[in-house]
C-alpha cells in the first residue's frame, strides 16, 4: 500500500511540475516574443506606426494572463518611438531589457526588449534574421556582456522600432500602464547630438550641431551665414534670405 501511495505521490508531483512549466511558458509567451507564433505572419511590419510612449500608456490595458498567441490588434503592429533610457539589464532568458521614459512626460515608461536569436527555440523563428540584426544594434548600443548594469547608457535618447506585445503584470519595473511593450525590438539607434564645436570664420562663431532638428540661435541672428558654416547646417534649416 505504501509503495502504491509513493508511486501516486511521485506521479502527482511530476504532473504538477509539468503543469507549472507549461503555465510558465504560456504566461511568458515565448513564441510571441520571438515571432514564432502562427499569427506572426499577420504582423504589419511596414510602415511602422510613429507614436509616443505616453500614447502607448494610454491605450486600454491588457495586463492579465494571456496564451501563447496574439490577443489584440496592437500585437500585429510595429511601432516607432523615441525615449530616454532609465534602466537596462540582461535577463536570464538572454533578453536585453531596456526601460524608456517619454521625453515630454517622463513619468510614462515603456519596456523594450531584444531577443537573443541564438537562444533556445529562437533559432527556429521565421524572423530570426530580423532578430539577429536587431540584436547586433542593441549590443552595439549597450556594450558586450557580462555587464549586468548599463549605467553609462542612462540618460541616452534612443529611437526604437518594435512589435507591440502585452506582458502579464508581474510588478516589473518600468512597465507601461497598459502593459504593452515593444518586444521584440526590430531597430534601435542613439539620437543624442554630438556636443557642439565652435568654428571661426572671419571672427563669426557658429555652432555645429549634428541633430538636424536643432539650429543655432546665433545663426538666426545674422543674415550673413558663412560658407564654412552653411555646409554644416541642414538645408531645410537654413534661412531663406
Amino acid at each position: 500500500m505504501l509503495r502504491i501511495s509513493s508511486a501516486v505521490t511521485r506521479l502527482l508531483s511530476v504532473c504538477v511540475v509539468c503543469a507549472v512549466s507549461m503555465a510558465g511558458c504560456a504566461l511568458s509567451r515565448t513564441d510571441v516574443k520571438s515571432l514564432r507564433d502562427p499569427t506572426a505572419a499577420g504582423i504589419q511590419f511596414d510602415p511602422p506606426i510613429d507614436t509616443t510612449i505616453s500614447a502607448l500608456n494610454a491605450i486600454p490595458p491588457r495586463c492579465g494572463p494571456t496564451g501563447n498567441h496574439r490577443v489584440r490588434d496592437e500585437e500585429q503592429r510595429v511601432y516607432r518611438i523615441e525615449g530616454t533610457v532609465i534602466r537596462a539589464k540582461r535577463e536570464r532568458d538572454h533578453d536585453i531589457h531596456v526601460v524608456l521614459a517619454d521625453a515630454t512626460n517622463p513619468k510614462d515608461h515603456v519596456i523594450v526588449e531584444s531577443d537573443d536569436p541564438d537562444f533556445g527555440k529562437n533559432v527556429a523563428s521565421p524572423y530570426r534574421d530580423r532578430l539577429a540584426a536587431a540584436r547586433r544594434m542593441t549590443e552595439a548600443l549597450v556594450g558586450p556582456p557580462p555587464a549586468e548594469a548599463f549605467d553609462d547608457l542612462k540618460g541616452t535618447t534612443v529611437r526604437v522600432t518594435g512589435v507591440g506585445f502585452f506582458d502579464v503584470n508581474h510588478f516589473q519595473k518600468g512597465r507601461s500602464r497598459s502593459c504593452i511593450e515593444l518586444h521584440p525590438i526590430l531597430t534601435i539607434e542613439r539620437l543624442d547630438a554630438i556636443p557642439t564645436r565652435q568654428i571661426r570664420n572671419g571672427g563669426f562663431a557658429v555652432n555645429s550641431i549634428e541633430d538636424d532638428r536643432l539650429v543655432s540661435a546665433q545663426l538666426l541672428e545674422h543674415r550673413a551665414v558663412p560658407d564654412a558654416a552653411r555646409s554644416l547646417i541642414p538645408r531645410a534649416a537654413l534661412p531663406t534670405w
